[in-house]
Order: structure tokens, then C-alpha cells, then sequence
């Protein structure tokens, strides 16, 4: 399914690379809102097999340049995310008035002690967050750290496609985003797809935990999904993903004995509604998360 609204303007081109399709959403600002410009799902048929699905590389830039081509954009800047379990996330605190310049400099000090990566294999990035509420004259920054080699494989393979990587993610992060609405500290959301499970997490709002079991098959989903969310404690689920439906979500409900729901286009806070809306489905919700970031 595709669709393309309105002129080409705006965000990143938001992309989620998932076994079974590639998903890409674009955005763009109008008057205090935010709407869907552009978005593809094309399906990858067979899937893509194997943990790393990098190694399918000539099916992947295939699949992109076709996906690319049906969201009809001329964008070719990208957003991707990382699993939060590749990336370390912490809150740091720097003096009030610090420059961006100075912060790097003074997180790059301490980066060896903070991240366990070898400096010449680290990719560090930072939010300030506001004031501290513990610590007056201080900011309170999230602070972002990957390996290197764990985003150059994914810009090769964007570039083969004649794509170009802007910016990466935290997946947990960019799905909050998506829908900022959903309360934090009682819902989880849960990223169905066919060989994998993904339940994320914000703690205090702010900090990302993700936790993921693999998925024998589409049709053995509901045993290790509900193990996976009975560890956690969950008090509401809703669910995303491309294997996400009201079917399963009526199944984890009964099995759990909690609220559990589809992720629905009224989730989606701050995107206006309309024609657009067939856009705004539990299988884009990562893909729409990443372009919201992306539009700033």
C-alpha cells in the first residue's frame, strides 16, 4: 500500500527496514501541524531471512530503490533507527550555558569512562532535556552512544540506493514520539512483526528499555510474546508492527488479562487526520516516529 498527499516539503524521509517490507513516511509543518507528504510499505516477498538482515544486501538496495520510487518524493535524505539495545543511553548533567561545542567536548572527556567503546569507534550524539529539578545551574542532557561500525554498514547500504543516512535513533524513542499521547509509565508498546517481538519502554519518560524475543514462526507468536510481557509487568499494551492485528491484540488480552489494543490513527498526536489516514496504521508507527524527528 501506498500513498502521496500535498507537495514534496518537509521532514527525513523516515524508513524502517523489517524482514517482511520496507516502510518509509515523509512529513511536513502546516500552520502548527504536522501531515503525511509521502508513504510506501513494500513488501519484501520472500522475507529476508536470518539474524542480521544486512546480510540480504543486493535484495535490501532492490527493495529500497522500488520504495523509494512508489512514495514518490524527491527526499532521498533518510532517518533509520537502532534497537535501544545497541545504543547506550544515560542523563548527564552540564552547567547551565554551556555551548553545544563545549558540551560535545566535555562528553567526549568522559567518554571513556562513561561507554565502553574504543574512541575511534564511537558515534555519540545529545539532547538537553531542560533544567535539572536535583541540581539548580546545572541541565539535565540525554546522552546517546553507538559504535561506529554499527552505522557504517547501514549508510553503504543506503548509498547503493542512492539514499543518504541524516540521522539514527533510538527505535524506543522515535515510537514514543510517534505517539506522545500514550501515558508512559503504565503503557508498553509492543512491535509485532513476523519473526520477532519488541516490547519498548520509557523509564522516567525519558530513558528507553527494550526488551525482544525471536519468533519461531508468524503462527508461534502468542507463548513467548506472553512470557515477554508477564516478565515485564505490564499494565497496558499496545501494539505496532507490521504482524500486529485486532486478532492478536483480542488474544494477548484474554491471555494477560489486561488492556490491549491496536495502535490507531487518534495515537498518532499532532498529525492532522484526513485522506492521509490510511498512513497512520500500527505498521508505520517507527517509519512516522522517525520523520516527525526528522522534521525539526
Amino acid at each position: 500500500m501506498l500513498g502521496r498527499f500535498g507537495k514534496d516539503a518537509g521532514s527525513l524521509l523516515g524508513v524502517e527496514i523489517a524482514a517482511d517490507s520496507i516502510r518509509m513516511l515523509q512529513v511536513r509543518g502546516q500552520r502548527g501541524r504536522c501531515r503525511v507528504v509521502g508513504w510506501v510499505r513494500e513488501c519484501i516477498d520472500p522475507p529476508l531471512r536470518g539474524p542480521h538482515l544486512l546480510d540480504e544486501s543486493e535484495r535490501l538496495v532492490g527493495a529500497l530503490r522500488q520504495a523509494h520510487g512508489r512514495c514518490a518524493t524527491r527526499q532521498r535524505q533518510v532517518a533509520l533507527a537502532l534497537p535501544a539495545s545497541q545504543v547506550i543511553c544515560k542523563v548527564l548533567r552540564l552547567p547551565v550555558g554551556v555551548s553545544d561545542l563545549d558540551a560535545e567536548a566535555q562528553l567526549l572527556d568522559q567518554a571513556d569512562q562513561l561507554f565502553p567503546f574504543p574512541l575511534d569507534d564511537l558515534a555519540l550524539d545529545f539532547q538537553v532535556l531542560g533544567l535539572s529539578a536535583e541540581h539548580p545551574g546545572h541541565a539535565d542532557v540525554l546522552v546517546a552512544a553507538c559504535r561506529q561500525s554499527q552505522i557504517d554498514p547501514l549508510e553503504q547500504l543506503f548509498a547503493q540506493a542512492g539514499l543518504q543516512v541524516q540521522a539514527m535513533e533510538v527505535d524506543s524513542i522515535a515510537l514514543r514520539r510517534a505517539m506522545p499521547s500514550l501515558p508512559a509509565r503504565t503503557t508498553a508498546l509492543l512491535q509485532l512483526e513476523r519473526n520477532e517481538a519488541v516490547l519498548h519502554r520509557l523509564q522516567d519518560a525519558v530513558l528507553p528499555h527494550r526488551q525482544q524475543v525471536a519468533l519461531a514462526s508468524p503462527e508461534g507468536w502468542l507463548e513467548p510474546v506472553e512470557r515477554l510481557c508477564t516478565q515485564a509487568g505490564v499494565g497496558e499494551v499496545v501494539l505496532v508492527g507490521g504482524a500486529a492485528d485486532d486478532q492478536r491484540a483480542s488474544a494477548l488480552t484474554e491471555r494477560l488479562k489486561v488492556a490491549c489494543r491496536m495502535a490507531a490513527g487518534s495515537d498518532f498526536s499532532g498529525l492532522a487526520k484526513g485522506r492521509e489516514a490510511k498512513a497512520l496504521d500500527a505498521s508505520m508507527a517507527l517509519a512516522c516516529g522517525l520523520a516527525l524527528g526528522g522534521l525539526h
